[in-house]
């Protein structure tokens, strides 16, 4: 797989047998996690799917509120309120501690499309666990 977006490293991934835990670069189905920015964005199609790294997962404390996004009570990222198209960004706020089968996924850019924006992802929602091989 290719990434080409600046989201997360750009350049070639593979498929691992790595388990789903912090730091893991992860695979999700644009429609799975927001279907009305994947509509509006074109990405519908069963293969159209985001990478992007685990922040946060099972016990960890998350809280967006604002522009703000803390994990653990530590800020560790801000929040766009656009796209890098002008779209305007969905805005999922709350705190909450993730369960076992939740994830909370990261990109490295603030507009970059991940849960800072849709929430925490269901672990069943993850099609595969990437490296990089850059």
């Amino acid at each position: 797989m290719f990434n080409a977006t600046p989201s997360v490293p750009t350049g070639f991934y593979v498929r691992s047998d790595a388990p789903v835990r912090q730091g893991a670069f992860v695979t999700v189905r644009a429609a799975d996690v927001s279907i009305a920015y994947a509509s509006l964005r074109h990405f519908t199609d069963a293969g159209d799917r985001f990478i992007k790294r685990i922040a946060a997962n099972d016990g960890d404390s998350v809280c967006v509120h604002g522009e703000t996004v803390r994990i653990n009570d530590r800020t560790v990222a801000h929040r766009a309120r656009h796209d890098s198209e002008g779209r305007a960004l969905p805005r999922w706020s709350g705190c909450r501690q993730l369960s076992a089968d939740e994830v909370f996924l990261m990109g490295d850019t603030e507009d970059s499309f991940d849960s800072r924006y849709f929430g925490p992802v269901s672990v069943d929602d993850i099609d595969g666990v990437w490296r990089p091989i850059f």
